[in-house]
């Protein structure tokens, strides 16, 4: 009775967390907007900051972890965070050239092409991606998950290689080191429980 009652506790205060993140990032985006910013030139800006390229294992892991407890608002919450968290941080004042040719590749390829399929694919593999990755550990399946995630990750980098070409190298880096983090974890979390 005491455990439940300690983890209704956390899972409350984890809900609290994650509602004053949105209401910062609500905040942040209504700020920008009240100053008179091109918002997706803001957030294009503000996505170039590294760190919210390496930040995602900090919402993926615990939205699986919700996921497998079964709790839909924690989930949807952290998926929401993981997507705000693209322009959480300022713009670099400088941009490694690696990055900002990345970034355009993805720009001219998603958002300025006349041509929307691209931006439809990947927002169906995306949406498709994080279904199969959370439903598999919503069925308590979490080896599945992890392959899921594995998988999604490497046929990022090969696409990033295939269409980007020499500009896709940018994307390996912080795609495998999230991986790194999310497999590490999983190691460990098999270790304990086996």
């Amino acid at each position: 009775m005491t455990i439940q009652l300690n983890q209704h506790r956390i899972d409350a205060l984890v809900l609290a967390l994650i509602t004053a993140m949105l209401v910062y990032s609500l905040g942040i985006l209504l700020q920008a907007h009240l100053a008179g910013l091109d918002i997706g030139a803001w957030i294009w800006a503000r996505h170039q900051h590294q760190f919210s390229w390496y930040s995602r294992p900090l919402f993926i892991i615990p939205a699986a972890y919700y996921a497998y407890r079964r709790k839909p608002l924690h989930v949807l919450g952290f998926i929401a965070l993981l997507a705000t968290s693209l322009f959480w941080f300022d713009a670099p004042t400088s941009v490694s050239p690696k990055i900002s040719d990345y970034l355009e590749w993805e720009k001219q390829l998603f958002l300025a092409n006349k041509n929307k399929a691209p931006l439809f694919m990947l927002l169906a593999a995306v949406g498709l991606f994080l279904f199969a990755l959370f439903y598999a550990f919503w069925q308590r399946n979490p080896w599945y998950g992890l392959w899921i995630i594995n998988l999604g990750t490497f046929i990022k980098i090969i696409v990033s290689l295939v269409f980007g070409q020499h500009i896709g190298l940018a994307a390996i880096i912080p795609s495998l080191s999230s991986l790194l983090v999310i497999n590490i974890i999983a190691w460990i979390i098999w270790r304990r429980y086996r």
